[in-house]
């Protein structure tokens, strides 16, 4: 009897290959039939004998269409590059990136050849899957905006940081109380986000949210853009007159983005509405009174303003009562492979793709300090995957995005500026120094506890070299 299976000279026992041969075809179809992994095998003549339903996801084909076909029949406008040919004259497995084209799916494909007691190729065996890890497989499946843990904003927000987190604990503590907050933070940070998370999380989540930002509006125009104005209070006005956004969100929340942009008498008026819940309409002579909360953000350091008198202290107190300050990206390193991580799962789903990031990449990604914030990285990963002719994004399409930023000169000693062994060891440490934890180190750097565990020996222990997984 010869044995079943024989792959790099291992056997099976005699014992176990008997079990093998009693269990009944019943079982062993379901599991092949129910496998997530697509199996592909054709015979030695390069006819499809079998392919399990899970092939539908990546080319759109029932299994019913394939059985029976030959190689050469289908490998034209289903997927590139067909390696049945390959695998047949190397006589060894053969790993290749297959582009899916009916449903513009980029696949690693591994093709395995099965010999007969002769040593010829009896059958190929190919599989192929999406690329997932214990991380991975939750982003994939859910729909969250964002993952943070210990956090009542949890489902919405990603960020493991502590210093991200101090910042959403802040936030939550604003959610049950109707009070005015004031969010500070660089360019790109996330304001506007989190204000908004907030509001659906607020007492008055069910009443209407209006954002504006005030440096994008003329100060003329922005005064009857918040306050409204009366039939007829300026050439031009509609003759009906005009309802502002504080009344439209009256009862709900207004976010007031780029508060230190305001001038002082539009500050005055935010101000009426804070104390005493009342405006005027531009043109009007009448107070109106409205029951909105206010929520304010700002890039701009607003203590410096009031010392320089372009804005009011007042104002600035009855704003800060619930104060939050959102760390640049670059000042919470862990996060950023996670946000990258995001950014990539939505845009492949945007572009019907299937990208992922090499180590190399994924390593400079978390190194580069981000000036724009989440902005730029959001921005940057949506270029990289277009930009991508392969399922891999590999490090130099990072490079180029640098010199096309003017980050880097051009030229190859451009990339000597950054060590990429520097940037492991100081990423590994600054994650493992933070939380103490292989498993955390694994979550955030997307690699497997294993491997976490090796990068741990080798960066922080001094024991061994790094190993890959």
């Amino acid at each position: 009897m010869r044995n079943l299976i024989t792959i790099d000279k291992i056997e099976h026992t005699p014992e176990y290959e008997a079990y093998l041969r009693q269990l009944p075809q019943e079982l062993l179809l379901k599991i092949v039939e129910n496998a997530f992994a697509e199996i592909f095998v054709n015979d030695k003549d390069g006819r499809v004998v079998y392919v399990n339903p899970s092939s539908m996801r990546y080319h759109g084909l029932q299994p019913e269409e394939l059985v029976g076909k030959a190689s050469s029949e289908i490998k034209r406008g289903i997927w590139e590059p067909h390696s049945f040919a390959e695998v047949m004259e190397k006589k060894c497995p053969i790993v290749t990136e297959n582009m899916y084209y009916i449903t513009h799916k980029s696949l690693m494909s591994v093709n395995i050849p099965v010999f007969d007691a002769d040593g010829e190729i009896e059958l190929v065996i190919s599989t192929a899957m999406d690329y997932v890890t214990r991380t991975d497989l939750s982003y994939r499946t859910s729909e969250k905006s964002i993952v943070s843990s210990d956090s009542d904003f949890s489902d919405e927000v990603i960020g493991s940081g502590e210093a991200f987190k101090a910042c959403l604990k802040k936030l939550e503590k604003a959610v049950n109380v109707d009070l005015n907050v004031l969010i500070l933070g660089e360019s790109g940070t996330g304001k506007s986000f989190l204000a908004e998370t907030l509001h659906r999380h607020s007492l008055r989540r069910d009443k209407p949210f209006f954002a504006i930002n005030c440096a994008a509006i003329p100060e003329n125009l922005l005064e009857s853009e918040l306050f409204g104005y009366v039939p007829g209070a300026f050439t031009g006005a509609d003759p009906k007159g005009r309802t502002g956004l504080i009344k439209n969100a009256d009862g709900g929340t207004l976010f007031l983005d780029e508060i230190g942009e305001l001038s002082l008498p539009l500050q005055a008026k935010i101000l009426d509405v804070l104390e005493n819940k009342r405006y005027i309409p531009v043109g009007g002579n009448a107070f109106q009174h409205v029951d909105v909360r206010i929520t304010a953000a700002t890039n701009q350091n607003l203590i410096e303003l009031i010392k320089q008198k372009k804005f009011r202290s007042d104002l600035y107190w009855r704003l800060n009562i619930i104060k939050v300050t959102i760390p640049p990206l670059r000042e919470r390193k862990e996060d950023i492979i996670l946000l990258a991580n995001y950014f990539l799962k939505k845009n492949n789903q945007k572009y019907g793709t299937s990208k992922l990031f090499d180590k190399k990449m994924m390593y400079l990604i978390s190194d580069y300090d981000w000036p724009g914030n989440i902005r730029q990285l959001k921005n940057a990963i949506e270029r990289l995957v277009v930009y991508s002719e392969h399922m891999i994004l590999e490090e130099e399409l990072f490079w180029e995005y640098l010199r096309e930023e003017g980050e880097v000169p051009a030229g190859p000693s451009a990339q000597k500026t950054y060590n990429l062994e520097e940037i492991k060891r100081d990423l590994v440490n600054e994650v493992y120094t933070k939380y103490k934890s292989s498993r955390k180190l694994a979550e955030v750097i997307g690699v497997s506890q294993s491997t976490a565990n090796r990068l741990i020996q080798k960066y922080i222990r001094g024991e061994g070299e790094e190993m890959e997984n």
